[in-house]
Formats: C-alpha cells, sequence, structure tokens
C-alpha cells in the first residue's frame, strides 16, 4: 500500500520515537494516521516495537500474530509472538508456537534458544540443555546472553547443584 507524504513523515516521526524509546509518543503517532492505514503491515511493525516498549504483551501478542500469519517466513514474527504469549502467563503455548515453526527455521539458533528459556520455565531442564547446546551450535554468540538470562536460572541453579 503506497503511502502519502504526511503518512510518510507520521511513520518517520514514529520511527524517531521508538528509537528515542518514547513508546507512548509513538503510539499516539500512529493514531494520527489514516484509519484505513492502521492495520497496514508497516504500521503494525511499529504497533509491535511500541507494545513490546510499553511491555503491553496481550497486544503485542495480537499484532505478532497477525504479523506472523501475514508474512510466514519471518521468523521475527514468530519470535514476537512466542515471546508475547510467553509474557502473559502461557510458556506451554508458546512453546508450542516455537515448536509447530521449528520445521521452517531448523537452522535459526533463536528458536532453540528460546525454547530452551521456556523448557528451563516448564521445569524441563535436560530438555532445555539439549536445546540450549543446539542453539550454540547454530550460533555460538546465544553463549553470552544466555550468562544473563533469567529465564535460563532454573538450568544454571541445577548445574551448580551438580557441582555441589
Amino acid at each position: 500500500m503506497a503511502l502519502e507524504p504526511l503518512d510518510q513523515r507520521h511513520l518517520q516521526a514514529v520511527d524517531g520515537f521508538i528509537e528515542l524509546g518514547m513508546f507512548e509518543e509513538a503510539d499516539a503517532r500512529l493514531e494520527e494516521l489514516d484509519p484505513i492505514l492502521r492495520s497496514a503491515f508497516e504500521v503494525l511493525i511499529r504497533r509491535l516495537a511500541i507494545y513490546h516498549g510499553l511491555k503491553k504483551w496481550d497486544l503485542m501478542q495480537v499484532v505478532a500474530q497477525k504479523l506472523a500469519e501475514f508474512d510466514v517466513q519471518n521468523i521475527d514474527w514468530v519470535v514476537s509472538y512466542a515471546y508475547a504469549t510467553h509474557r502473559i502467563g502461557s510458556t506451554d503455548a508458546a512453546r508450542t508456537i516455537l515448536l509447530n515453526a521449528q520445521p521452517r527455521f531448523p537452522k535459526e539458533g533463536i528458536i532453540y534458544y528460546n525454547l530452551a528459556c521456556y523448557d528451563c520455565q516448564l521445569g524441563e531442564i535436560e530438555s532445555a540443555k539439549n536445546r540450549l547446546k543446539k542453539a550454540f551450535e547454530i550460533d555460538p554468540t546465544w553463549r553470552s546472553q544466555a550468562l544473563e538470562d533469567e529465564d535460563l536460572k532454573p538450568l544454571w541453579d541445577s548445574l551448580r547443584l551438580e557441582v555441589d
């Protein structure tokens, strides 16, 4: 959908607000768009970032699901959909979202990494270890993030107990 110059300027302003972490201002600026454009792909991408920044997980979930359905080959939307689902307290459902997407993205470490996080939160430590190992094999840069990730704390705690 081609955007009018005024709408393009609105989106540029929204991008600026998002970059500055001014999510409420970005959201307000999106509301100035023509109502017909509010569900356009370009707008939904920005809404996703805004809702993430505002920690409006339920709204983020809805938008991410729409993006994932519209653009099935983009892993970002699936991961965002699962993440928002996890944040609203449905970790098992988040894991299912990623398991369903995994065949489309077999070489994406982020899928295995997030599955490891969700397994940890669900108390499935051995599965988490295996998935984390696979994530590291695919993309070793996940190692540094794993050390700081609160979702993986049950795994690190279990390893400490094995050493003691």
